[in-house]
């Protein structure tokens, strides 16, 4: 559990990148090796051994190769993403493997509070310090005029992947739901008491991300958990959107309207529209990963759902989805077999946390190795299940009718836009 923990280090606070001696360490070449002979040595299961999970990553990691190479061959950055997916596959192997009990589990699930707190407390100092410069010296992110208006000085950033403060805001939003589990059974009053003093300090600093998407993400995760802990009825939950709906309005303009100043939404569905020209002139190999801003010549899509469309076609988004639909798949099974009140409420806190990152993705592209941990983690749920999750003809026209309505969704929206 200790080379997870180095892991997250490396991934959330990078030390590699401002902190001396590490400045410049290719961290990766230390870790994954140290990664692999520990679990190797530990012997206590078979990593190569491919679940229904791996295997919608791996043909979505081929069809990437694929797309790429029947779209008129590889392209400056090419390598590099055949590279990233790879590393992030065997990671997310990696994590299925390592975490191999209940106990790991939940250690795991500390860890991700702990660096996002860490990083809570990094946030809101760097925006209330004199010289507003973060730990790392990394300036505030822009702003929108309104809300520079209103008194804002900035938006919170991070260094590494986490510079732009939408892509910041995932840090909280993945650990908000493992955090959230600690107000209700069956969590005793102190723990409870405790949680609500580090989700304060959690939401502060994801308001002064000042990301839309991550606000989204953050009112998502309250009413699925609210609907999800206390069986709400469809009627209370219609009623629970409305408030959440209602909750929204209150917030700051900057933080709700689509027609910004700045044009930040109506770039964004530019580039959803842009994304849906792409399918629909190669369905089923699509422009070719890595190749939407060559395509635009403007931004990427701000969706990551929409780019994987656009560049890899509909098997690839089909792929995407699997990949997301088995890890659910496995934590709603884990739920439904474990008899641990604590270890149900740890598995739906994951599955939260996963959701949310779908949400987020929304907003902005978030093809990042968070992503694939967290899915790490949902296959290491379904690797200790008595009866595995198998991939039958249902789901498969799950997947099917879920990848086409969501083409179908996406260029309704852009048209009524």
């Amino acid at each position: 559990m200790l080379i997870i923990f180095i892991y997250l280090t490396t991934l959330f606070i990078a030390p590699q990148l401002w902190i001396e001696p590490f400045v410049d360490l290719r961290v990766d070449y230390y870790v994954y090796p140290l990664w692999m002979a520990a679990v190797f040595f530990a012997k206590e299961k078979n990593p190569l051994t491919l679940t229904a999970q791996d295997k919608f990553f791996l043909l979505m990691l081929l069809w990437i190769v694929l797309s790429m190479t029947l779209n008129g061959g590889f392209h400056e950055r090419s390598t590099d993403i055949i590279m990233d997916y790879t590393k992030w596959f065997v990671m997310y192997k990696l994590v299925s493997a390592t975490v191999s009990s209940d106990g790991r589990f939940k250690a795991v699930a500390l860890m991700l509070v702990f660096f996002a707190l860490v990083l809570a407390v990094e946030g809101i100092q760097h925006i209330t310090n004199e010289a507003q410069l973060g730990w790392a010296g990394q300036t505030l992110a822009w702003i929108d005029p309104e809300a520079q208006a209103a008194g804002e000085p900035g938006r919170t950033r991070w260094i590494n992947i986490f510079d732009g403060p939408g892509v910041f805001c995932v840090v909280y939003t993945i650990a908000l739901p493992f955090l959230m589990q600690y107000l209700v059974a069956p969590f005793k009053f102190g723990t409870r008491f405790i949680a609500v003093g580090l989700l304060t300090l959690l939401v502060t600093a994801i308001y002064y991300t000042g990301s839309r998407g991550g606000f989204l993400t953050t009112l998502g995760i309250f009413a699925l958990f609210m609907a999800l802990r206390f069986k709400i009825s469809p009627l209370k939950i219609a009623i629970t959107g409305a408030v959440v709906s209602f909750a929204f309005m209150l917030a700051p303009s900057y933080l709700t309207t689509m027609d910004d100043p700045s044009k930040s939404a109506k770039h964004r569905v530019d580039m959803w529209i842009e994304g849906v020209e792409m399918v629909q002139g190669n369905p089923v190999f699509g422009i070719g990963k890595g190749n939407f801003l060559r395509y635009t010549n403007k931004l990427i899509a701000h969706n990551s759902s929409i780019e994987i469309m656009g560049e890899t076609g509909l098997p690839g988004l089909f792929f995407w989805i699997g990949l997301i639909y088995m890890a659910l798949k496995n934590v709603a099974a884990y739920t439904q077999e474990t008899e641990s009140e604590s270890n149900r409420s740890y598995a739906i806190a994951l599955g939260l946390s996963v959701i949310g990152y779908i949400i987020s993705s929304m907003f902005v592209t978030l093809e990042y190795e968070t992503f694939y941990f967290l899915l790490g983690l949902c296959g290491a749920l379904g690797f200790r299940l008595k009866q595995p999750v198998q991939f039958a003809e249902k789901d498969f026209w799950r997947l099917s009718m879920a990848t086409v309505g969501w083409v179908i969704a996406i260029k309704a929206f852009v048209i009524l836009y």
